[in-house]
């Protein structure tokens, strides 16, 4: 085995022996492996309790993945936390902000250069998405009840990404209330402009319409992109406020939306 290979096993990568020799455990033996020291085993602990879901074993495998420190292992914790879907919301939205400090909390001051929704940093937020359609009723509750800025935001990527990918027609209320509570938080200002990228009514275009001639650049640009992802079309005056790297972008959008839409 090479040092690279060594080096993947350290941080949890399994094989199909691993996998195999595993096979056999029951629910509290992969449990109680949860806890091993070595990640290979965590791994395939997390890797076999598909086998038994339920709010215990979710439950459970979200408290390891809150501190869990290795790659490969956060991997399968996270994928058999999607196998579990609708036993898992819940507790991921619990996690949402929590885990790591790789989540996106300030406005980015530049563009973003794809017609696809971006990923979310937030690890519980990127599981969630994964989820699909059975996690959108859970976070529209979720972002109309919580009080906390970052999880706000970081349950907004999740929801904007869910809605965006799988074409999901649904209202902006949700949002209209949050920026109603909080119209002067510029950050999730931000967030609900990416994320009314999929939603198309009459207040997401009104909000995107002033979003683009307000705020700082990266908000800008933010609006920018959405409004050219829903087709909405930008009233002269407005356009010909565009500052250089505001045409560079739509520009550069505009090709990738006719490119998508000839290969459709």
């Amino acid at each position: 085995m090479n040092s690279s290979a060594i080096k993947r096993r350290e941080r949890g990568e399994v094989n199909e022996a691993d996998i195999t020799h595993f096979a056999s455990f029951d629910e509290p033996e992969l449990l109680f492996l949860l806890y091993s020291k070595i990640p290979v085993e965590r791994s395939c602990a997390a890797i076999h309790l598909w086998k038994y879901q339920s709010p215990t074993v979710v439950g459970r495998l979200c408290q390891q993945l809150a501190i869990e420190k290795k790659l490969y292992t956060k991997i399968a914790l996270c994928e058999t936390l999607a196998k579990c879907a609708e036993l898992s919301i819940e507790p991921l939205i619990g996690l949402l902000g929590k885990i790591g400090k790789n989540q996106e909390t300030k406005i980015p001051g530049t563009g973003f250069y794809k017609v696809s929704y971006p990923l979310p940093r937030d690890i519980a937020a990127r599981t969630i998405c994964r989820l699909g359609t059975v996690g959108i009723l859970p976070l529209d509750k979720f972002i109309k009840s919580s009080k906390d800025i970052n999880t706000l935001a970081q349950a907004i990527h999740a929801y904007g990404h869910i809605v965006y990918s799988n074409k999901i027609k649904c209202s902006s209320s949700p949002l209209q209330e949050l920026y109603a509570r909080h119209p002067k938080n510029d950050f999730l200002k931000y967030t609900i402009t990416r994320c009314l990228s999929g939603i198309h009514d009459e207040w997401a275009k009104s909000f995107l319409l002033e979003s683009i001639q307000t705020g700082c650049k990266g908000l800008r640009l933010e609006a920018l992109r959405s409004l050219l992802l829903l087709k909405i079309e930008i009233p002269g005056n407005i356009q010909n406020g565009f500052s250089a790297e505001m045409q560079k972008l739509e520009s550069f959008l505009k090709k990738k939306l006719i490119k998508k839409s000839s290969r459709c």
